[in-house]
């Protein structure tokens, strides 16, 4: 399986596979989120008010793996005509941001969220 690219931020891995008899091209992106995940768990499990900023103006309640945002993006803008989709997942757009919060609300993606509240 040749290596096409490795995400120096994320440490993503692409990986291309080409297989001859049915000519079809698979290119796969993986990302090791363990880290990730075993921090938003400390930060969910301390019980402390430690995810509310300085102030109680900012407010970190997820920690959500890029690779997982943009996932969420394709599936969001897979409904959505050309012009009407988003290019960025940090674009400013009321629905976008009811899609996320729905997926941090839902216990399918609880292991993302930092602190128990609901958004």
């Amino acid at each position: 399986m040749p290596l096409l690219d490795i995400d120096p931020l994320t440490g993503a891995v692409e990986t291309m596979q080409y297989d001859h008899t049915t000519k079809s091209l698979q290119i796969t992106r993986t990302e090791n989120v363990d880290a990730i995940l075993a921090a938003n768990a400390a930060s969910f499990n301390d019980g402390g008010e430690a995810w509310r900023g300085e102030g109680n103006d900012f407010w970190r309640v997820a920690s959500i793996p890029l690779t997982t945002l943009f996932a969420w993006l394709q599936e969001f803008n897979k409904c959505r005509s050309a012009d009407a989709m988003l290019q960025s997942p940090f674009e400013n757009n009321d629905e976008w941001d009811r899609f996320i919060y729905g997926r941090l609300n839902s216990t399918d993606y609880r292991k993302l969220k930092t602190a128990d509240v609901r958004i």
